[in-house]
């Protein structure tokens, strides 16, 4: 079985699964035509949109569904279930390869330090380079596939020249990297940051890496012709709170670390990392886009060739900042 094919699989058994209950909740609040937000709890800057209320504008009504898994918000998407997804810069590539209809609507600024490639810290590993023919972990499909392609593919590398080993949920990394059993792994915020406090060290961030490590709105194409005010409420929403979070990063992080269950301190750390804003949707966005697309392609991570500009939209790039 693929990849692409165990993404999809895996999403309906989370969605069978815990992941069930709360699209089930969305779907019993679709008569009162709410627009339903899907977040990865994580890493998701939606995750907290309620503790400033920014998820009660007067002009619209915002639901909140919280996930641990993309696949299972892509497949809620999918259904019908959500609106609007919080995802990932390579998520948009994974929804329109598996045909979902969406459309790109807002993207957050830069995160380069959001996201890097990580090895124990008495690890003789340095640089990227030390990384051929070493064992590296990463979760397929990802964001952390991307870094990792874009860190080798500036040094003259590809994937191939590094083992690709995959860790069981609920591993102990820290103890897999200091002990050998492998090298290095790549991880996000707040994971990212509660790993260095335990004796994890970078060799590579995203942005040096070359990734934007933006977070993406995907939007199903439905909610985009039945409600778009509703969907530019949103967008004007999600900049809001953004702003908000960067100028009470303490506020946000002690919500983060009672969400996570993780020390506020870890919390504070991903924070004053995190993206202050919005971007509009430009040619830089769907240019990184295709090139994302041709990559996993070429990787066989989706199944088919993909133009990724139709399923962007500038529709709401007005809405940031308003």
């Amino acid at each position: 079985m693929s990849v692409f094919q165990h993404t999809r699989r895996r999403a309906f058994s989370l969605l069978a699964g815990g992941g069930f209950a709360v699209v089930a909740g969305a779907r019993a609040r679709a008569a009162n035509r709410p627009i339903r937000l899907g977040t990865n709890n994580i890493y998701g800057v939606a995750a907290t949109l309620d503790i400033n209320g920014d998820d009660k504008p007067s002009d619209a009504v915002i639901q909140l569904f919280r996930f641990n898994s993309v696949p299972a918000m892509l497949q809620a998407l999918n259904a019908g279930e959500l609106d609007v997804a919080e995802v990932g810069e390579v998520g948009p590539v994974i929804a329109q390869a598996a045909d979902i209809p969406v459309k790109t609507i807002a993207a957050t600024r830069p995160w380069p330090e959001g996201e890097a490639i990580i090895v124990h810290k008495t690890s003789k590993i340095q640089t990227v380079r030390d990384l051929v023919g070493k064992k590296v972990s990463y979760p397929r499909a990802t964001n952390a596939q991307w870094l990792l392609t874009k860190a080798l593919r500036a040094e003259g590398l590809k994937i191939s020249d590094i083992e690709t080993v995959d860790i069981p949920a609920g591993t102990n990394l820290l103890a897999v990297l200091e002990t050998g059993g492998v090298d290095a792994s790549v991880f996000i915020d707040a994971s990212l940051s509660q790993y260095e406090a335990g004796g994890a060290r970078r060799i590579k961030n995203a942005g040096d890496a070359g990734c934007d490590n933006s977070l993406f709105f995907i939007a199903s194409e439905k909610i985009i012709a039945d409600d778009p005010t509703s969907v530019g409420v949103l967008v004007r929403q999600l900049h809001r709170h953004l702003v908000w979070a960067r100028g009470h990063q303490e506020i946000r992080a002690k919500a983060v670390a009672d969400l996570l269950r993780i020390p506020p301190e870890i919390a504070l750390a991903s924070e004053r990392k995190r993206p202050d804003g919005l971007r509009p949707i430009d040619a830089a966005l769907i240019a990184n886009g295709q090139d994302i697309a041709n990559t996993f392609l070429a990787q066989k991570v989706i199944p088919k060739s993909i133009v990724v500009a139709p399923t962007f939209t500038t529709q709401f790039n007005a809405f940031i900042g308003a």
